[in-house]
C-alpha cells in the first residue's frame, strides 16, 4: 500500500504495472531540492527494472512506494510514446547525478557514496572532490552481498549514514536490490533524498567505460554494454523482451 502522506509527482504513464511519475527533468529536480521533511526516494527506472517488475511482485511494490520514478533509458520513453502518445523526458541516472553533485557543491551539501565494487566509492568520491568541490563526501562498501545482508551489517552501514547526515544518498547496490534496500531501510535512515544509481559509481571511478553520448541518445547503450561488459547479456536479452511486449501490446491494440 502506498504510505499516507507520499505523493507521485507530475502526470504519471503506467507501463507494464510500472509508474513513471517523474517525465519532466524540471520538475523532478525541483522536487528533489525542495526536499525537506521526509526522505525522497527516487528510482531510475529502465527496460530491465520494467521486465523484473513484470516478473517480482517484491520489486514492482517497491517501485510503488519509491516518490519518483524517472524514465532512465530510451526504450521506457520509446514505449510511452508508441503505447500511449506521451512524450515523456528521458533523464539517466548519469545525468541525475551530475545534477545532485553540481547543487551539492554549490551549495556546501553532503554526498554519500554506497555500494558498488571494492574501492570505487572512495575512487569515485576522489574524482567527485576535483569536478564538484564545494560538496562534502563520505563513502561505505556496505555489504559484501546485498541479497544476504546480516542485520548487523546493515545496521553498521546505516550507523555510518546517519553519522554524516547525507543530503543526498547513492546507493549503488544494483537492480532491484539499491531500491528494495533503500525501501526497506526507509524508516532508519537520516538522509534527504536517496537515488538508486547502479553503476553510476563504478563509472566515476574509471572502472566501467561509458558508453559515448552520440550513441546513447541513440537508444545504443544496450551495444555498448554487450560489447564491453558480455557477461551483461542476460540482461541485455530482457531489453529485447520488453522491446516485444511493447509492440505486441501496441499491434493488439
Amino acid at each position: 500500500m502506498k504510505r499516507a502522506g507520499a505523493k507521485k509527482i507530475d502526470l504519471s504513464v503506467e507501463i507494464f504495472g510500472v509508474t513513471i511519475s517523474g517525465n519532466s527533468k524540471m520538475r523532478v529536480l525541483s522536487q528533489v531540492w525542495l526536499q525537506r521533511k521526509k526522505m525522497l526516494h527516487v528510482a531510475t527506472v529502465n527496460s530491465e527494472y520494467v521486465m523484473e517488475a513484470r516478473a517480482n511482485p517484491r520489486f514492482r511494490e517497491i517501485l510503488r512506494q519509491s516518490e519518483i520514478n524517472i524514465a532512465d533509458s530510451f526504450g521506457v520513453v520509446w514505449a510511452a510514446h508508441l503505447l500511449f502518445g506521451r512524450r515523456l523526458e528521458r533523464i539517466t541516472g548519469v545525468e541525475l547525478v551530475r545534477e545532485i553533485l553540481r547543487r551539492a557543491s554549490d551549495k556546501g551539501e553532503r554526498v554519500f557514496l554506497l555500494g558498488a565494487r571494492p574501492g570505487s566509492a572512495q575512487s569515485a568520491a576522489s574524482q567527485m572532490m576535483k569536478v564538484y568541490p564545494g560538496a562534502r563526501y563520505a563513502w561505505y562498501e556496505g555489504a559484501r552481498s546485498v541479497i544476504l545482508e546480516k542485520s548487523e551489517e546493515a545496521s553498521m552501514t546505516i550507523a555510518k549514514i546517519n553519522a554524516f547526515e547525507p543530503d543526498y544518498l547513492l546507493v549503488a547496490y544494483g537492480s532491484p536490490w539499491q531500491d528494495i534496500w533503500i525501501e526497506e531501510n526507509r524508516r532508519y535512515l537520516r538522509a534527504r533524498v536517496a537515488v538508486g544509481v547502479g553503476g553510476v559509481i563504478d563509472d566515476w571511478a574509471g572502472i566501467t567505460k561509458q558508453c559515448p553520448g552520440w550513441l546513447d541518445r541513440w537508444g545504443g547503450k544496450w551495444l555498448w554494454r554487450l560489447v564491453h561488459e558480455p557477461w551483461r547479456w542476460r540482461r541485455v536479452w530482457r531489453v529485447f523482451q520488453f522491446g516485444g511486449l511493447v509492440i505486441a501490446k501496441r499491434m493488439l491494440h
